[in-house]
């Protein structure tokens, strides 16, 4: 594996769950050359009409955000403070593995 400047080596590092309160979410971060490349979205609440439509605009907001930023560390989205929350505790949890 090969560490960068930032801390992060290269892989594919799944976070824990985090309770939404509708539902859990798990983010799964690829990292390449150092950086925080890509996040996927392995599991979210998507069993409520309401759950389906917060998280159709949230989610893609917050991996932009987090992929911008190289870290977990992006603002709570109004009206999806669960989801936000939820979100970032996964993915601290997926760039934990990848900084140690």
């Amino acid at each position: 594996m090969k560490l960068a400047a930032q801390g992060y080596a290269d892989g594919v590092y799944t976070g824990p769950t985090a309770d939404a309160y509708y539902g859990i979410i798990q983010i799964q971060a690829l990292v390449q050359g150092g950086q925080l490349t890509a996040l996927k979205v392995l599991k979210y609440p998507s069993d409520r009409r309401t759950s389906v439509s917060i998280n159709r605009q949230a989610l893609p907001m917050l991996r932009d955000e987090a992929i911008s930023a190289q870290s977990a560390n992006v603002d709570i989205i109004s009206g999806a403070t669960l989801t936000s929350r939820a979100f970032i505790q996964s993915l601290r949890g997926a760039l934990k593995q990848a900084s140690s």
